[in-house]
């Protein structure tokens, strides 16, 4: 996700964000989530917005085929 955050697209949005958070709370490690599951709850528990969870799905499941 990383590589996308000076990127002025939706992914970039949620590297971001991502970066923002760790910076916040580093207790929550929001970088050391390895199931989708785990990563939706927590981008649903944070209130996410809708965009941002279809965009965290499309980048998790090419995570996924990456692997």
């Amino acid at each position: 996700m990383m590589e996308y955050r000076n990127r002025k697209t939706m992914r970039g949005d949620l590297a971001r964000n991502i970066m923002r958070e760790l910076k916040l709370h580093p207790e929550e490690a929001v970088d050391q989530i390895d199931s989708e599951e785990e990563f939706m709850h927590y981008l649903f528990f944070h209130n996410a917005c809708r965009e941002c969870v279809a965009v965290a799905r499309r980048c998790w499941s090419y995570r996924k085929s990456q692997i």
